[in-house]
Parts: structure tokens; C-alpha cells; sequence
């Protein structure tokens, strides 16, 4: 999965209940004409993916494997007893809905599906996953090529039509062939089989991770209506929504742009998960303002970044953090196809043992960042042990492997960076840095989406800055460093040897995977595939009379709220 959190860091909104204040949340109200009011940007398509995770994507992103949270993920500022049902919640979020159809919306922008569209499977914000639509699943035989879904009864569309087995069926089918960045995880789906209340999903290669892809993180895993699928062109932000979901979006009481209300669907299959009687998503394009919101209690819960959590621990909030996003450079021309130096690996490694990673991470991010050398935060699938210490800082190492490559006087390096995220920032600390051992980055930098893409997939610069988001491996690998990965792997580089190895984790059961994607990861950082430097947090503050705010005991998580969790 490649989603680009578009620059949003965005999060669950079917959070716990908050307990009663007495008031009500203040509605959003537009200060100023719409055309005037500044919005995000630019726009970050999916398949530019730097996943922050997609987002959270509500994003995206992933959840790891069962191992403890990884490392800078915290919780403070614990909140007072939840109650029983609010009256609403009000949420802050980067930039406004570009569509409210699960099959079509970027996973950016999953919150705005969320709330309406039951999925099949609930991942928690402690990366378990829980029943949703799907009662029970399970794959079938060996090889996770047959995932076997059981449908719960007695559940209602807002359409009126009974949640079936055939309709699951025939949203997932839609799921498959209408456009939506996460098609492709549908895309080796060989059959849809309906027996009794099973659905069985036949795949025609290993697919370990469909389970996870059929949650509320991604729009495939969100079920939508016999009406709705007769017209899709009805799902869209001037209709209510036709899910299963806790609430129905309101299309006359939001403003395109501005707000988006989603009220308490009256017939919503399981009251003890429906915690608030109104959701208000307000988009605030600002961080700072997005602070000031929170700590003024115009919104109730934001995504931050560590440039105003100071701030935000001044003003009393609950924070949550979790590292989840490396930020590094992407050696994207391994075969040497426009810089010849960059086809030989020593050159490669020389490039990771010239980068002080502490140093750099202490000087940008401060105590919240988290140094690293691969692509996996500790705690999450895929992490290994053994490549968290492959390449100390060691300018006499980077300088000797040069000069055996054959380069004893340098080398120089095109670039391209991105005014985005801080990466500018980073990659300027980097070429300070490496030219200490010779290594000259002549970086450009772009500030628009489209540009930072074309070059990326031009195969014009044989490096690239990237932000890139933990994910389980499985996914990484279709968005990150498989031929099949269009943007990140560019040059489209090839190895037999890695191939084969992600092709047996797939395929592998629950007990055998984790070794061998921890091979995975040995292979890209021994062969020196990335030059990751640090993982950035993502922060959510929240008022403190807020339920629900948590860092799970498995990481990487992509939301820190939760909606099921009434704990």
C-alpha cells in the first residue's frame, strides 16, 4: 500500500465516548468565505505515498506484529472516567473530503468513509483485530490463498436492506473494479463464493494480510449498500451515505469544505460502540490553529506534530505519540542506470555509515525523533535486530568503501527533495553531512506533489528524499520496494533473491512469517537499498476529559483513538 497521507495525519474519529460536560460542542461556523479560507497543500496523491499512516490514514497504514510498542510511543495526561453517550464530538481534520465513496476515496481520506461504512474486520487501536461485519474469518488450507469470511446476521444498511453474505459479495466485487487506490490489494482475487453465511475470498497468489486490508483503514474493507452500488455516482457529499457504519453523514447540515456532520444511525446493530449522538469533522488546514482549537474546546481532538507539542503539554492535553514515519533518502537507482556510482552496493553502504544518524535526528526532531538504519520502527513487523546496528557512524568506513568502488576522490549525487514534511530540512542536514566523506548531493528541491512524482518516476535523479510509513512488510513491499512499486521503486530494480523471499513470507503461516520477514529487512539494509535517518512521531492531543486517547501495546498503530474501545 503506497497512501500519502497527503501531508494528513489523520486518525480514527469513532473514538470513545467522552464524559458529559454539561455543554455542547460548538458547531464549526465559517469565519470567512470559503474562497478565502486556506486549505492544505498542496495535495499529495496516494500513490506518491508518504505514508504517515495513511493515513494513519485512518492511515493507512498498518498495525505490526505482536511484539512491545516501538520505541518514542507515550501517552500522558490520562482522562477522567468515560460516561455513557456524548453529545458530539467534534474532530480537527488537515484538508476537507475529496470523496465519500469507500471505493473510490484516496486513504487519506478514510475518516470521512469511516464513520459510515461498517468494515468487515475492527483493528484497534492496540493493532488487534476485532469483529466487525465479518462475525468470524479464518484462511483455509496453506498458503493463505483462501480467506473464508463468516457474515454477522441481523444487520441493516441505511437503505433498509438486510447485511447479507451476497451483499458483501457485491460490494467487495465493486471494491475490485471501481478505481480506488487500495484496488490493487483486490486485485488477485480469483473468486467471490457465497455458502450459507460464508464468504470465501480465492486468491491467486499469498495474501497474509487481507484480513487487515478488510478494516476500517482501508476503503475496500468498508461494505456499501445495495443502493448504493445500483448507483455509485449517489455516493458522493451531497447524498447520505448508504454503509452500515455508527453514523450517516449529513450532507445538509455540512459545509463542503468547512464541516461535515455524521449523525447517530437509529439502527445501527450494536449500541454499546456508538458513543457520541453527533460527529463534526472540521477541517483546520493550520497546526497551530488546529492547537488552539483543542485547547480552546472548539474541536476535541487533533493530529499535532512536534513543533507544537510544547505547547500542547503547557496547555494540559492529553498527548499520545508513536514513532511511524522514517524520513531518508531512497537509493532508487540501484542498477546504476543514470549514476553509475550508485550501482555498486559499497557505495551505497558507504552512504549509510556516512550519516550520523543520532546526531541528525537529535538536532531536527529534538527528543522526539527515533534514529534509525531500516524501514521498520522497533516493535512492528518486519524490525530487525540486527540491522539496527549495521551501519554506525563511520566516516573512515564510508571513505574506504568508496575508494574500493573505485571513487577514492567522491562522488556526486543528484537529489531531488520536497518543501513537505520537513524533508527539505532533512536533506540539507544530510548533504552537510556527507560531503564530510565525499559525497556530494546536488539536490533540487520542488514544492508541489506532481513535480516530487515525475521525478521520482522520470528516472531523472538516482535519489530521492522520502517519508515513508511502517508498515507490516507484506505491504511494504507492494508499495515500497517490489518492481510492482511504481513510485518508490522507480527504476523498477529487480532481485530474484528478494523476491523469493517475500514470496515465501507471504505464503508462510503466522509462526514462520516473522523470521522471514525479518530477512526481508537484513536484505535491504545489508544491500543498502534506503538510507533511512529517523522516524518522526505522530501526536494527537485531545482534551482531557476525552476516553479512549491510547498508545496500543503493539506498534506501529495508525490511530490512537478508537472507537470500540470504551476502556
Amino acid at each position: 500500500m503506497t497512501s500519502i497521507d497527503s501531508g494528513l495525519r489523520q486518525f480514527d474519529p469513532l473514538s470513545p465516548q467522552r464524559p458529559s460536560t454539561g455543554r455542547r460542542a460548538p458547531e464549526p461556523r465559517s469565519r470567512e468565505p470559503l474562497s478565502r479560507r486556506r486549505t492544505i497543500g498542496p495535495r499529495w496523491p496516494a500513490s506518491a505515498a508518504f505514508v504517515i499512516g495513511a493515513a494513519l490514514c485512518v492511515v493507512l497504514a498498518a498495525c505490526g506484529g505482536g511484539k512491545p510498542a516501538g520505541a518514542g510511543a507515550s501517552v500522558s495526561g490520562a482522562p477522567a472516567s468515560p460516561s455513557s453517550v456524548g453529545d458530539t464530538l467534534t474532530v480537527a481534520a488537515q484538508a476537507p473530503a475529496t470523496s465519500i465513496n469507500p471505493g473510490t476515496v484516496d486513504t487519506a481520506f478514510i475518516l470521512y468513509t469511516a464513520l459510515a461504512y461498517e468494515p468487515l474486520i475492527y483493528r484497534d487501536s492496540d493493532g488487534n483485530l476485532q469483529p466487525a461485519l465479518a462475525s468470524a474469518w479464518k484462511y483455509v488450507g496453506t498458503g493463505n490463498t483462501q480467506l473464508d469470511l463468516t457474515i454477522r446476521q441481523g444487520v441493516r444498511f441505511t437503505d433498509g436492506t438486510d447485511v447479507t453474505p451476497q451483499a458483501v459479495q457485491k460490494s467487495l466485487e465493486y471494491m475490485k473494479s471501481a478505481g480506488g487506490n487500495q484496488a490493487q490489494a483486490l486485485a488477485s482475487i480469483q473468486s467471490i463464493v457465497v455458502a450459507g453465511q460464508t464468504v470465501s475470498i480465492k486468491l491467486s497468489q499469498p495474501n497474509p494480510m487481507l484480513p487487515d486490508m478488510l478494516t476500517q483503514s482501508y476503503g475496500i474493507g468498508q461494505v456499501i449498500g445495495p443502493k448504493g452500488l445500483a448507483n455509485p455516482k449517489s455516493l458522493n457529499l451531497t447524498s447520505v451515505t448508504d454503509g452500515a457504519g455508527a453514523y450517516v453523514y449529513d450532507p445538509s447540515a455540512s459545509v463542503a469544505g468547512d464541516h461535515y456532520v455524521y449523525t447517530a444511525n437509529p439502527g445501527y446493530y450494536d449500541k454499546a460502540r456508538q458513543h457520541y449522538k453527533k460527529v463534526v469533522i472540521r477541517v483546520i488546514a493550520n497546526p497551530q490553529a488546529a492547537l488552539n482549537a483543542v485547547t480552546t474546546k472548539q474541536v476535541d481532538v487533533v493530529v499535532g506534530d512536534f513543533t507544537t507539542v510544547k505547547q500542547a503539554k503547557s496547555a494540559g492535553l492529553q498527548i499520545a505519540q508513536v514513532a511511524f514515519v522514517w524520513d531518508g533518502l531512497n537509493l532508487i537507482d540501484r542498477d546504476g542506470t543514470v549514476s553509475k556510482p550508485l550501482g555498486d552496493v559499497r557505495v551505497r553502504q558507504a552512504i549509510n555509515y556516512g550519516i550520523d544518524r543520532q546526531a541528525v535526528t537529535s538536532a531536527l526532531l529534538g527528543q522526539y525523533g527515533v534514529a534509525t538504519s531500516q524501514v521498520s520502527v522497533q516493535g512492528s513487523d518486519g524490525y530487525s535486530a540486527d540491522a539496527a546496528s549495521r551501519y554506525p557512524y563511520d566516516p573512515a568506513k564510508a571513505k574506504s568503501l568508496l575508494a574500493a568502488a573505485g571513487y577514492p576522490n567522491g562522488i556526486d549525487l543528484p537529489v531531488l527533495s520536497v518543501h513537505f514534511a520537513g524533508l527539505d530540512t532533512m536533506t540539507g542536514a544530510l548533504t552537510a553531512q556527507l560531503a564530510k566523506v565525499g559525497i556530494r548531493l546536488d539536490v533540487t528541491t520542488v514544492s508541489d506533489a506532481n513535480s516530487y512524482i515525475g521525478g521520482v518516476t522520470g528516472r531523472q535523479y538516482p535519489v530521492v528524499a522520502v517519508g515513508y510509513g511502517a508498515q507490516p512488510m507484506y505491504l511494504m513491499g507492494q508499495g515500497l520496494f517490489l518492481p510492482a512499486a511504481k513510485v518508490f521503486n522507480g527504476f523498477g530494480t529487480k532481485s530474484p533473491e528478494l523476491s523469493k523471499l517475500y514470496t515465501d513470507a507471504a505464503a508462510a503461516d503466522a509462526t514462520a512469517r516473522p523470521a522471514l520477514n525479518e530477512k526481508i529487512q537484513d536484505y535491504l539494509v545489508d544491500n543498502a537499498w534506503f538510507a533511512p535517518v529517523a522516524f518522526t512521531p505522530v501526536f494527537y492531543y485531545a482534551r482531557t476529559d476525552l476516553g479512549g486517547l491510547k498508545v496500543g501495546a503493539k506498534a506501529p498503530v495508525t490511530s490512537a483513538l478508537d472507537w470500540y474501545d470504551t476502556k
